[in-house]
């Protein structure tokens, strides 16, 4: 996982090598996933479904 602050893009590289670049993702946002027990579960709740994602 990586995060751009400026832009609000949000990194994150999966085990099959796919990356998704999420717009928009506040700083807040990446920090409570990066902090979070259930990295899983908050994805696919705060992330997943919520922002607009690019697949590289």
């Amino acid at each position: 996982m990586g995060y751009d602050e400026i832009n609000e893009v949000l990194e994150i590289e999966f085990k099959l090598q796919a990356i998704h670049h999420y717009f928009g993702v506040p700083l807040n946002e990446f920090v409570a996933l990066m902090k979070t027990s259930e990295i899983k579960t908050h994805y696919f709740e705060s992330v997943y479904c919520k922002y607009h994602y690019n697949v590289y």
